[in-house]
């Protein structure tokens, strides 16, 4: 048998065997797969992309042609006419498409929770939150049922569940990727997200990615090659460690990881100091007022005529939404343009801000309330996803106590991926190396 085939009936036997438990996946797409693999098998070498062989999944909110997306809803379910743009160039790239990940009903929730796909299961630990809303896509790398996935970042969307299933997810600079084929949450925030088990794939993900599609979505903007720091080190590397509100209410075990890869970046001569990100405490509840009225819109006319196949908690966030008035959401979008130059401010003279990705442990499934989930679970990611740079997660250690993976997160100026990239592949070095 040809080696990408083989690989390939490898990894969908081995999907099969686990996602029962899983539920990852909404749609495993085996057929498909096994054609394509024999497709890249019988490709001359010198002709192959940069991700030859590479077993994708995706959030099912992202267009496969031929396939239904549900977006998470049992009644959403439609067939894609054609790929998304981040599809066809996955293929172009030498991807295979593997499955479509199970998520958050309209991506709209940060546990994991489906109740009709099932509850996406941490790949840890299925006590724990599998987070979300790109649940599936992050469990389905942890697992090691995809090589790599692509989901859906609004908010925390991808950040959060990589962070708490201890794999990297990357949300790009807002507009770097095209969101064509994509369902949306807003399309002021949305952006396709990379999730990876380490820093060089989610890279080599974002690369074969990063393009100008001129249908709206993706934007103009200075596009320095993504992959071409990450090797560089962290010496001199300025790192703010953010205080302040990323600092109040910090669960004590986070802390003790934040701390000693504070003290590793500084071994490996990254200049770390303190630094304040201003109005940061704000970014969550004003941008919710400009997310969820455009979420409200998207849906009116089944949150209108039949707001009964909605899920419960989706439903109240719709109608919260629904509520915010015209005017309210004008002032938040004023009020982020003010916050967005002010960050700008900040990373005149940082080249990257670190936090943790959850001021929390992982939450136990049973103890979630989901009412209060977002705002307490994806308050450092809002923050982020507000200002519309580059933000990634890396593992950087286990909680202390419950010994359940701990993310930390950097953030970089708009279209400074490479020098993301580079500070993430460092630190993700170190964290090895000290674990080793």
């Amino acid at each position: 048998m040809s080696p990408v085939r083989e690989r390939i009936d490898e990894l969908l036997t081995r999907a099969r065997q686990r996602d029962p438990r899983l539920r990852a996946y909404i749609t495993l797409l085996d057929e498909q797969a096994r054609q394509r693999a024999e497709e890249l098998d019988a490709t001359p070498a010198h002709t192959r992309g940069p991700l030859h062989g590479t077993a994708v999944a995706l959030k099912d909110n992202i267009d496969v042609a031929g396939v239904p997306s549900t977006a998470g809803s049992p009644h959403h379910g439609r067939t894609a006419s054609c790929d998304a743009t981040v599809v066809r160039l996955l293929r172009e790239a030498g991807a295979v498409i593997v499955g479509k990940n199970n998520m958050t009903e309209f991506a709209m929730g940060v546990t994991g929770r489906n109740d009709a796909f099932g509850d996406c299961r941490n790949a840890l630990d299925d006590r724990r939150i599998s987070g979300g809303s790109s649940s599936g896509s992050s469990v389905a790398v942890a697992a090691g049922i995809a090589d790599a996935a692509l989901g859906t970042d609004t908010g925390g969307s991808g950040r959060v569940p990589a962070a708490v299933n201890e794999v990297v997810g990357l949300r790009p600079t807002l507009g770097r990727m095209s969101n064509r084929g994509v369902l949306p949450v807003s399309p002021s925030f949305d952006t396709v997200t990379p999730i990876a088990p380490d820093v060089r794939t989610a890279a080599a993900m974002l690369a074969a990615l990063d393009h100008l599609d001129g249908d709206g979505t993706s934007v103009e903007g200075s596009r320095t090659p993504v992959e071409t720091a990450l090797d560089d080190g962290l010496a001199d590397l300025r790192v703010g460690v953010a205080t302040g509100f990323f600092a109040d209410g910090l669960d004590s075990g986070v802390r003790e990881v934040l701390a000693a890869a504070v003290a590793s970046l500084r071994e490996h001569g990254a200049r770390v100091r303190s630094q304040e990100v201003p109005d940061a405490e704000h970014a969550q509840d004003r941008m919710l007022e400009i997310l969820y009225p455009e979420a409200a819109a998207l849906h009116r006319d089944r949150l209108r005529d039949a707001p009964g196949t909605i899920d419960p908690d989706v439903l109240r966030r719709l109608r919260l939404g629904a509520g915010i008035s015209a005017g309210r959401s004008e002032k938040a979008r004023r009020w982020r343009q003010r916050f967005r130059q002010r960050v700008d401010e900040v990373f005149a003279s940082q080249d990257v801000i670190l936090t943790p990705t959850l001021p929390t442990d992982v939450p136990a499934r049973d103890s979630v309330d989901l009412a209060a989930s977002t705002r307490e679970i994806a308050r450092y990611t809002y923050v982020w996803s507000m200002y519309g740079g580059p933000s990634i997660t890396v593992p950087c250690g286990r909680h202390p106590e419950s010994g359940m993976p701990v993310g930390l997160q950097l953030a970089a100026a708009p279209w400074r991926e490479h020098v993301l990239l580079r500070a993430a592949a460092g630190l993700e070095r170190i964290t090895a190396s000290t674990s080793a």
